[in-house]
């Protein structure tokens, strides 16, 4: 089964939201959705970015499921540079597009 990764860059946190449990939050909603294999947190070139790795069936899966994660952290945070890709052998590849709220 393949590898996704979603990532987006965090901007404000939203009222009523705890920043430190804003991943984990984010990470167990989208188990109702996937197979969550990993999820992290980085600051890259001064700003917040969130990763969550899961696995799914096919590109048309992640996509669905990268838009749910979306609209979840979207709750709890302002999002921008959203990003799905793909593990090919040691590479992370764009997901192909289909009118996609990630794109």
């Amino acid at each position: 089964m393949p590898s996704y990764r979603f990532t987006a860059t965090v901007g404000l946190i939203r009222p009523g939201t705890n920043p430190a449990t804003l991943l984990p939050e984010i990470a167990d909603a989208t188990r109702a959705l996937a197979v969550v294999e990993d999820s992290s947190i980085a600051v890259v070139a001064g700003v917040a970015r969130i990763t969550i790795r899961f696995t799914g069936d096919s590109d048309a899966d992640a996509r669905r499921v990268g838009t749910g994660i979306l609209s979840i952290a979207a709750e709890k945070a302002e999002l921008s540079r959203f990003g799905l890709t793909r593990r090919v052998k040691q590479n992370w590849v764009p997901v192909p597009s289909e009118s996609s709220p990630l794109d």
